[in-house]
């Protein structure tokens, strides 16, 4: 993957690290989803994605978990917050599994 691509994602992890994880989440499961757990998943292949070639395990969790934000989000847009932080997440799984 080109530089800029890896810059890409790096910066936007570095801005993503900063943003606390809404405490709206913990309470709601959407669509019968554990929001922490679909966070904790994403955010693991991201930072591995950051350090090297994804194996077929995590290529295949970037995958199920970007289709799981998109079932999710029209169930957080009651809560602008919680849609923005998986919105931002789902587009770092994106990059991440481009590499």
């Amino acid at each position: 993957m080109s530089d800029t691509h890896n810059d890409q994602l790096d910066t936007r992890w570095q801005g993503f690290l900063g943003l606390p994880f809404p405490q709206s989440c913990y309470l709601r499961s959407p669509v019968g989803e554990d929001l922490v757990l679909l966070d904790s998943h994403l955010a693991g292949c991201v930072s591995a994605a950051l350090t090297g070639p994804l194996d077929q395990r995590r290529r295949a969790a970037l995958r199920t978990g970007i289709a799981t934000v998109d079932r999710i989000l029209p169930e957080l847009a009651d809560d602008p917050g919680a849609a923005d932080y998986f919105t931002r997440l789902r587009e770092l799984a994106v990059l991440a599994a481009a590499r």
